[in-house]
């Protein structure tokens, strides 16, 4: 079956958006393609008397020649060899197979470097800064920088309860692999609040192992709560505690709600358009000829199978026209006579019983060249759109082209209606739709507003991917004809079938030749449903190669090109003008808090 071929290639290119979405949101983060500069890092922190804080972080240099430091530096006060009055971080050791230096709260330069690299790390450091140096620049390639601490941070404290919050990063490259261990020997650790962008946390028999990720300046902070316990810190009381701890803590993280929001509709939509399509759309199954030679249904007027078998079943397109405009030739309602400058039609019979058919010789009377006004021309036609263009007259243009739309996508749905049942597509419109409105404007504030860089303590780049991927999912089947999540009434779905085939056999120059009738009126009725079905240009190259010679091709050709000149020429034109008009008129247009901060980076 034609149709159930389509939508198990839609679904499946569904499913295939739908895995690349997830991919790309939780596994592949497409953000790194733009840094040359990234770190894992680990951190030790072993909760004591003194906390003590051991960093490691493996530089990812992927462009040589760029990068002369790899550094890490504080926000916080960094001593080296003495103590300081207020909270404060103390280096206790730098572990690293290449030169290192250290430049602390006041200034000072300490390390292991040559001493011609002196000047340059004063000039270029940061204070409260650690890193590695080279004398040139660093090739591509992994770094390792692994730095000892004693932390000498604010302690909150009530007298019952106490809490330490570090603020390891909040300014640095992409950390691409997070491992942060807490040690706590004494116990006293009640509770650990990390803030990070993508974590996991876990008890473990040492204390709390949190893994995860970070993107660009993305905070990694660990908030603990402790019970009562002298730290070599500085206190500062503060009353309710625990209380104040757990409500800073408690609140459901917003990013998770809309990653995991969005993560179900990707996931489900697979399901629900399958299940949406088998109850409202599947269709029963025919036997029909590959190639069919004759006219399915010679009653049906060629407007009508354009709109209803070729293409979707709501809306005609230019064959439409171009296809009565022949069959109106053939019965003698007008005579179309084609020049080298000018395609003419004389009015032959002003009626018609047909809807369509009378629009377009009211359209042919309404552009006339002769007094009586029964001959139309092209040239006419394309001298008022010239004329109209010039003088920017944009409402008549206007009026010519509601004409012209109404030939050339033309609409009746009366006429669809009586041939398909569309409760799944209006189901889908339904359902779907504000789903998908929800994540465009997601997407597009996200976008817009600078959303990646708004939060650091969360990362909504995979609800970002996740909503995106579901406007992907739905696009084919926004685009697809009606009918495919549609049903066709009583036996139209066979007659579907057959005018694919009857289509198929005209564009087949082996087939025609088999089955080439004699009778002209044969080739004048295939010549007026193949320009209907769209493959006019095919039946006449058929006709040509057969020497089938009869008026109607030259007809059907010029008939083509000239309209679609003209109707071209009108559309671009009314869009420029209404733009120059639109030019003219103007218009309008707990996280965070840590004791620390700061985080890796290049230069």
């Amino acid at each position: 079956m034609e149709e159930l071929k389509k939508f198990k290639l839609l679904l499946f290119l569904s499913v295939i958006a739908g895995i690349t979405g997830i991919y790309l949101s939780f596994f592949y983060d497409l953000r790194l393609l733009f840094h040359d500069l990234t770190a894992q890092y680990s951190a030790v922190i072993e909760i004591g008397e003194t906390v003590g804080l051991e960093e490691q972080y493996i530089f990812d240099v992927k462009k040589s020649g760029k990068y002369r430091m790899l550094y890490r530096y504080w926000k916080a006060p960094l001593s080296y060899q003495n103590s300081l009055n207020n909270p404060h971080i103390k280096v206790a050791d730098v572990i690293t197979d290449s030169p290192y230096y250290i430049k602390d709260y006041s200034g000072n330069v300490y390390g292991n470097f040559p001493p011609s690299l002196k000047g340059f790390i004063v000039q270029k450091a940061y204070r409260n800064e650690v890193g590695v140096i080279s004398d040139r620049y660093f090739t591509a390639g992994k770094y390792s920088l692994k730095i000892n601490y004693l932390l000498f941070p604010p302690v909150n404290t009530d007298g019952e309860f106490n809490q330490i919050n570090i603020k390891l990063a909040d300014r640095h490259i992409p950390y691409t692999d997070i491992s942060i261990s807490i040690k706590d020997s004494a116990g006293i650790i009640l509770k650990v609040f990390p803030h990070l962008p993508n974590y996991s946390v876990k008890k473990t028999a040492e204390g709390w192992l949190i893994k995860g990720k970070a993107k660009e300046n993305g905070l990694v902070e660990i908030e603990m709560l402790t019970a009562k316990y002298e730290f070599n810190g500085y206190k500062q009381k503060v009353s309710n505690l625990l209380q104040k701890t757990l409500r800073a803590n408690s609140g459901i993280v917003f990013s998770n709600l809309l990653i995991y929001g969005f993560l179900t509709v990707v996931v489900s939509f697979p399901v629900f358009i399958f299940a949406l399509y088998s109850r409202y759309g599947r269709e029963k199954s025919f036997t029909v000829p590959h190639f069919l030679s004759f006219i399915p249904e010679k009653s049906r007027k060629p407007y009508i199978v354009n709109l209803v078998f070729n293409g979707d079943v709501l809306e005609a397109d230019e064959n439409a026209f171009y296809s009565t405009l022949l069959d109106m030739h053939k019965k003698g309602i007008i005579k179309i006579e084609p020049f080298p400058s000018d395609l003419q039609i004389k009015i032959v019979r002003y009626y018609s019983e047909d809807p369509y058919e009378k629009r377009i010789l009211q359209f042919l009377k309404k552009h006339t060249v002769d007094p009586e006004g029964m001959v139309f021309s092209s040239a006419v036609l394309e001298s008022k759109i010239d004329r109209y263009t010039s003088q920017k007259d944009i409402t008549a243009l206007k009026i010519i082209k509601n004409d012209m739309d109404y030939l050339m996508k033309h609409k009746d749905i009366t006429i669809s209606s009586a041939f398909i049942e569309d409760t799944g597509r209006k189901i889908f419109r339904f359902t779907v739709y504000p789903v998908a409105l929800i994540c465009s404007i997601f997407s597009a504030v996200y976008l817009v507003a600078g959303l990646e860089n708004s939060f650091t303590d969360t990362d909504l780049y995979p609800a970002f991917i996740l909503s995106t991927t579901f406007v992907l999912q739905i696009l084919p089947f926004v685009f697809s004809h009606t009918q495919l999540l549609g049903r066709w009434k009583e036996n139209f779905y066979k007659e579907k079938l057959q005018w694919n085939s009857f289509r198929r056999f005209l564009s087949d120059l082996a087939m025609i030749k088999k089955y080439a009738p004699e009778d002209i009126v044969v080739w004048e009725e295939w010549l007026v449903y193949g320009t209907a079905l769209g493959v006019a240009k095919k039946v006449e190259k058929v006709m040509k190669s057969l020497n089938v010679s009869i008026p109607e091709v030259n007809i059907s050709r010029n008939t083509r090109i000239r309209f679609h000149r003209s109707y071209r020429h009108l559309t671009i034109s009314v869009g420029k003008l209404q733009a120059s008009q639109k030019a003219v008129s103007g218009g309008g247009f707990g996280a965070g808090g840590g004791f620390g901060g700061g985080g890796a980076g290049g230069r």
